[in-house]
């Protein structure tokens, strides 16, 4: 799996393709994703997570502040102000805070395990 996630965020991502952290973080990102959950998209699913954790690593090496998508700047007597992170449930969530994260968010929206009942016994009657 890891070769195809290689090749999605290559195409997704290329300011990443020849990063050298590349593989850790792909690694990391695949220990946050559920194969079963996703299904045929979770090769997609750990791709956007990864660029999702490297754009983070980068702004935070770029000493970037970690309040989010910058909502609103004024230059006269300085005022800034971060968009609030979103929230998956009621779990608070950083996946807001790049491109990245809100396909994931909009991956995952349209993903997950069905659950169906069906009437009948057991032996099939």
């Amino acid at each position: 799996m890891s070769s195809s996630v290689s090749l999605i965020l290559d195409k997704i991502a290329p300011q990443f393709a020849s990063d050298s952290d590349k593989t850790f973080f792909i690694s990391l990102a695949q220990d946050q994703t559920s194969l079963v959950y996703y299904g045929a998209n979770t090769s997609y699913a750990i791709a956007l997570r990864t660029a999702h954790l490297m754009v983070l690593r980068d702004r935070s090496v770029a000493g970037a502040s970690g309040g989010g998508e910058l909502a609103s700047k004024r230059e006269g007597d300085l005022a800034v102000s971060f968009h609030k992170s979103a929230t998956a449930g009621s779990i608070p969530t950083d996946l807001d805070l790049t491109s990245y994260g809100k396909q994931l968010l909009g991956l995952t929206a349209g993903s997950g395990v069905a659950v169906a009942v069906t009437g009948g016994n057991d032996d099939g009657v």
